[in-house]
């Protein structure tokens, strides 16, 4: 990954990284099998993912951490399963026996497993924002022009 970084950082500092991504090729890869707890729609999603993370500094004491991702990935397909049966409202009897409206509670699901699912992606390189952090093309420091650079090219113009 450190070979793919342009901009400001020195030989020294992609040396250091390099040493870095070695470290963690120390760690044991992680397995392709999902856990067996996981539902099919969670253990699809591991299959589905496995083949790009691989590519990724992962190991298996990430494991937990994507099984928790496919985990709230299949509770929210199961809650856009049910909202799209049973519409966002409800109708319920209440104690007097009159029917009243009420929020479907899937979509309080799908919105706690969005939450879930967007916090675990970005720790693991799962979102575009996350894989470019990973490779170093984010970097503030070469978004930002050094202030003695354009105040030379605005003498120029």
């Amino acid at each position: 990954m450190t070979d793919t970084l342009k901009g400001q950082i020195t030989n020294e500092q992609k040396e250091v990284r390099k040493e870095n991504e070695e470290k963690l090729k120390d760690f044991e890869p992680l397995h392709a099998k999902p856990p067996h707890w996981l539902s099919t729609m969670g253990k699809n999603e591991w299959t589905r993912l496995y083949p790009y993370l691989k590519a990724l500094p992962i190991s298996e004491l990430d494991r937990t951490l994507l099984a928790m991702y496919c985990n709230s990935f299949a509770q929210y397909r199961e809650a856009l399963k049910d909202i799209a049966q049973n519409g966002q409202i409800m109708f319920e009897l209440n104690s007097q026996g009159v029917e009243v409206k009420k929020k479907n509670p899937s979509v309080e699901i799908m919105n706690a497993m969005s939450k879930e699912i967007r916090g675990i992606a970005g720790q693991m390189g799962l979102s575009l924002d996350s894989r470019l952090r990973l490779v170093g093309l984010n970097n503030e420091d070469d978004e930002q022009e050094d202030p003695m650079q354009k105040f030379k090219k605005r003498g120029k113009s």
